[in-house]
């Protein structure tokens, strides 16, 4: 009976948990930044939060440094989802390729793992994602600020186990947003992530990060 029940709440978090900040549970799904010519390494403080009764409603909270470089990017992240007083960790880390650049956009291709871990019927349950999209991400510059809008449709493929059962997901999803980055460092940054499965799962997130060095003109 147990592994019964199991199964059946494994099935039903596949249907019902959110995708990630640096591919983090409960988060959007942000795309990484690319250099644009100036490699740079940066820090990024996010909220994220369901907007449906599908998704579950979880706030999260989060932190996430990464690094760009000529052709690559880079980011890992950790954050904690809260609901009904509850707090669940969950890290994740995130590599992406520039495989097309122009004078003000960029295509990447992108991977990553996200991981949570929670107690269940006295059993450990351990939730496992891993998105692969392909991102389009704009870069223009106002004397303001950078504006990096950005759009990524992605593979969700999710990996539930606990108490002996497991289950395994593969749904489409997209996500999309922008930032702002001012010529000090500093700037913020917004996205709104759907994950089509049985119930469509909708997302939105909103944060503030920092390039160490300045604004620059990447995404």
């Amino acid at each position: 009976m147990k592994n019964v029940l199991m199964a059946a709440t494994l099935t039903g978090l596949l249907a019902t948990a959110a995708p990630a900040g640096a591919q983090m549970w409960f988060f959007p799904d942000y795309a990484l930044p690319s250099s644009m010519g100036t490699p740079s390494t940066w820090l990024a403080a996010t909220y994220g939060r369901g907007l449906n009764d599908a998704s579950g409603k979880t706030d999260a909270f989060g932190g996430a440094i990464g690094r760009t470089t000529e052709k690559a990017s880079f980011m890992g992240a950790i954050g904690q989802a809260r609901s009904d007083g509850d707090g669940e960790l969950t890290i994740g880390g995130a590599v992406g390729f520039d495989v097309m650049q122009r004078e003000n956009s960029v295509v990447s291709v992108q991977g990553g793992v996200g991981w949570f871990s929670t107690d269940l019927f006295n059993e450990t349950l351990t939730a496992l994602r891993f998105p692969i999209g392909v991102a389009w991400k704009g870069s223009f510059q106002s004397p303001e600020a950078a504006i990096a809008p950005w759009i990524m449709p992605r593979v969700n493929i999710s990996r539930l186990s606990g108490g002996g059962d497991s289950e395994t997901e593969t749904d489409l999803g997209a996500s999309g947003g922008v930032s702002f980055t001012f010529p000090n460092g500093f700037g913020v940054h917004t996205a709104l992530d759907v994950l089509l499965s049985d119930s469509n799962l909708w997302y939105f997130g909103i944060g503030a990060h920092y390039v160490i060095g300045g604004g620059g003109g990447g995404n």
